[in-house]
């Protein structure tokens, strides 16, 4: 009976060994990578060649540290460069050395969400154009490196953009209203109202042709205003229409971004292809008035925080937020 024991226990012993001398070579392996606080430099090498054989018109790419920015300086670019950032001071730093930058909204997205931010931003700017090769270069902003490397064609199918071959922003809207718009839905989306979750439609220019396809719910708390009072720029405004949020029906903002109603119902129907899964009539009321009009809505999903942008009939781009989960999984990868 001893000797089994001592047999017994030697195989214990053996696979002790063994699971020591694996936990050796995973940290040896480990040891020999390349640490993630130098992924950056390597991917944005990698981008760049990659600019370079698919004769890209733009490099976009989303950066958090201004000491990233001297991989640029030791490389000849020869494409355009456009950096998207949610850090003011690194795009004050990329601004004064003469780089186009965008300042995001300081809002948690995925990988894929930021950079479809900064498109749509970069788009209504001018930096990009319909038909542009664009190499993108994204990551993991709160973790201080980027991992991410994708090719798009502005204007095409794709991930980053369903609007078709010929994309237009709607008449006579500048793109600061546009990108002030985008970043407050981006906003109220990600922090819903008092730790809420909201819906709401926000449709921006061709306001006359709108309000006539269009009728109150609810009295109107714009109504009467002047126009500086009703500025999507002013901050007040902006706290309004979170108050706001949660009435039923849409939000009307003029192309000069005066906001002209609230709690509208949309009088028009979709006609087009069906909508993706998990749409409902929300998404359907905010296609239904880019159809009919000259106009861009702004749907956020009450149930996923979700904003999916309308042009046109067609969905132009789906904002994911990151979920907390996402986040963790994030942070113990790293641990």
């Amino acid at each position: 009976m001893s000797s089994r024991r001592n047999k017994g226990s030697k195989k214990t012993k053996q696979g002790e060994t063994v699971q020591k001398e694996d936990a050796k070579a995973v940290r040896a392996r480990k040891e020999g990578r390349l640490e993630t606080s130098k992924w950056t430099n390597l991917v944005i090498r990698q981008a760049i060649q990659m600019a370079r054989k698919v004769e890209a018109d733009a490099l976009l790419c989303y950066m958090e540290s201004p000491k990233d920015l001297s991989v640029f300086s030791r490389t000849q670019l020869d494409t355009r460069l456009i950096l998207l950032s949610k850090r003011k001071d690194f795009v004050e730093n990329a601004r004064e050395r003469e780089l186009n930058a965008v300042l995001l909204p300081d809002v948690k997205l995925t990988r894929i969400g930021y950079l479809k931010l900064g498109f749509l931003t970069a788009m209504s700017k001018g930096l990009l154009k319909n038909g542009d090769i664009v190499v993108c270069v994204g990551g993991v902003p709160e973790q201080g490196y980027m991992d991410t490397i994708v090719v798009v064609e502005a204007g095409h199918e794709s991930e980053f953009f369903g609007g078709g071959d010929e994309f237009t922003f709607p008449g006579n809207v500048p793109s600061e209203v546009f990108e002030t718009l985008l970043d407050f839905v981006i906003e109220l989306a990600n922090e819903g109202r008092e730790g809420k979750p909201v819906g709401s439609i926000f449709v921006l220019g061709d306001h006359e042709k709108v309000l006539e396809l269009s009728y109150q719910l609810v009295l109107n708390p714009f109504k009467g205003h002047s126009d500086k009072d009703l500025s999507l720029f002013n901050a007040d405004v902006r706290e309004s229409l979170k108050e706001f949020s949660s009435i039923d029906g849409a939000f009307v903002i003029r192309a000069d971004g005066a906001v002209l109603a609230a709690g509208r119902y949309l009088n028009v129907v979709y006609q087009g292809d069906p909508l993706p899964q998990g749409l409902g009539s929300r998404h359907s009321a905010a296609a239904a008035i880019t159809q009919a009009s000259d106009s861009m809505a702004m749907a956020i999903s009450e149930s996923t925080g979700r904003v999916t942008i309308f042009r046109k009939g067609k969905i132009l781009s789906e904002i994911e937020k990151a979920s907390s989960r996402d986040y963790s999984k994030r942070s113990q990868a790293l641990e």
